[in-house]
């Protein structure tokens, strides 16, 4: 029972701490700021599909003939999250890092840190409670971030439907794990390192490294699996044969082959070659997006990412498909998207791999904080 209101007290003495702190205030007005800004954007954004939304229902009744006429679907009111969440994912972490970087350190350059472990308190409370502290401040800068856009969505008329207060409450839970992440990190440089300056650079490495795995992640497949082999190969049994058309070109064959034809030796001859996709292709790309996926989850950049395209923008995907070729874009075509519920699933991997760096910093944090020496 003295442990635990030990970790209260410390946790209390921290949140205070930080309300006092002008760097903190800076940082979260600054990301009230971005809040503000892009649900002003994604109003506009709104409201523009909401417009061709109804031209488009109109449209739809003025020509439905006796049958089942094409409905498109209502705009979600998640769109207008979708600037945020674009901008969260890049300067997101600068909050957390903030929060968390001088956690321990500037204890242990002020010397209050012997103070604090000269009194009857255990190790373990104080880190707990200071890891407490922290996360409450964090989680209600949060809130009160999303309040604000969502304040200003209600003054602007727009009322949010149970499934977009779904997708809301949601994107708010997995930002909230996102920023954790980032915390434990920062949590653990402040342990690591001698001192604040030596904190935040470790931090902030770690950071860049989150923010430039998904653009590495190309060339680090090209050095493990070296050059693609050729996608197209002959078919097996293939032939050449002569015709009378003089044109080239390329048509659909029997058995997922591709029939190609060009110019033979005779003046109005051609010949005819059966092409079929080489199987080493499609195992070497295979592995290449395994090995891409793999090294994005690594990074809480990327998992933030994935999160946003199913929750925000609607994808059944964490990897995004609505550029992709052949890819069916619902919203974009005024369709509904895939439910919440059916697409969650989906993002398993990117909440356990958040889940894990969140263990892990707190873990360091809290096995170097219990073992220091401050002698």
């Amino acid at each position: 029972m003295a442990a635990k209101r030990s970790e209260f007290i410390v946790a209390v003495k921290e949140f205070k701490d930080y309300l006092s702190s002008w760097f903190f205030l800076a940082i979260f007005g600054l990301l009230v700021l971005i809040m503000i800004a892009s649900i002003v954007t994604g109003t506009g954004t709104y409201n523009n599909q909401l417009s061709t939304y109804n031209s488009e229902l109109s449209r739809a009744a003025s020509v439905a003939t006796g049958g089942a006429a094409f409905q498109p679907q209502m705009p979600s009111m998640m769109l207008v999250f979708e600037s945020f969440s674009s901008i969260f994912v890049l300067v997101g972490w600068a909050l957390p890092i903030v929060i968390g970087f001088s956690l321990i350190s500037k204890e242990k350059e002020s010397g209050s840190l012997k103070l604090l472990l000269a009194r009857p308190t255990f190790r373990d409370s104080i880190i707990n409670g200071k890891i407490l502290g922290s996360t409450a401040i964090l989680v209600l800068s949060l809130a009160a971030a999303f309040l604000v856009g969502l304040a200003i969505l209600l003054l602007e008329g727009i009322v949010p439907s149970g499934d977009d207060l779904l997708r809301l409450g949601t994107f708010f839970i997995l930002v909230v794990f996102f920023s954790i992440s980032f915390l434990a990190i920062a949590i653990a440089a402040s342990a690591l390192a001698k001192n604040s300056t030596m904190a935040i650079l470790i931090a902030i490495v770690l950071v860049l490294f989150s923010l430039m795995v998904p653009y590495f992640a190309d060339s680090i497949c090209q050095v493990v699996l070296g050059n693609a082999p050729t996608a197209m190969i002959p078919a097996t049994g293939s032939s050449s044969t002569g015709g009378s058309s003089s044109t080239g070109g390329a048509t659909g064959g029997s058995g997922g082959n591709i029939v190609v034809q060009y110019g033979g030796g005779g003046r109005n001859s051609t010949n005819t070659v059966r092409m079929q996709i080489n199987p080493d292709y499609t195992t070497y790309m295979n592995t290449r997006n395994q090995i891409t996926e793999a090294l994005d989850l690594i990074s809480p950049t990327s998992d933030l990412t994935g999160i946003s395209n199913v929750v925000v923008s609607g994808e059944q995907s964490p990897v995004s498909t609505s550029g992709a070729a052949g890819m069916f874009n619902f919203r974009g075509r005024g369709m509904s998207s895939p439910t919440l519920g059916n697409t969650l699933p989906s993002l398993l991997p990117q909440i356990l791999s958040l889940l894990v760096i969140v263990i892990a910093g707190f873990a360091i944090a809290y096995a170097k904080f219990v073992r220091m020496d401050v002698r």
